[in-house]
């Protein structure tokens, strides 16, 4: 006898838990076709030519409305004159979720913590 393992007489073993019960059955088919959505049925219709250009068109106005890729500029605190060069914060219009770490929101002086930043072009 094993002195890490108990005595059989206070070991009662799990397997009983481990069989399937009777009163639990399997799913039949029926209910697992139940659980999800109906196949679509129909065709795919070829897009016309005025679809295909409404979607040249909001692709187009989507790449000038963006502002994820605007150039670095120069940042300065209106609180306590904190200076960096860097990117604003902002939201997007187009991609309102996407985020970009990198863009402050705050000033990054320990003391100040001022969300009072402005923006400064550094392109003439």
């Amino acid at each position: 006898m094993n002195a890490h393992m108990p005595s059989s007489s206070l070991y009662k073993p799990h397997d009983h838990l481990l069989k399937s019960s009777p009163a639990i059955s399997s799913p039949s088919a029926l209910d697992r076709r139940s659980c999800f959505p109906p196949t679509p049925s129909g065709t795919v219709k070829a897009a016309d030519s005025a679809s295909v250009d409404a979607l040249k068109k909001t692709t187009a106005t989507a790449s000038e409305t963006c502002i994820c890729d605007r150039p670095a500029s120069h940042i300065v605190c209106t609180r306590c004159g904190y200076e960096l060069v860097g990117r604003l914060q902002r939201v997007c219009p187009e991609h309102p979720k996407k985020l970009a770490l990198m863009d402050h929101r705050e000033c990054p002086n320990r003391l100040c913590r001022s969300i009072h930043l402005i923006e400064v072009s550094l392109e003439k």
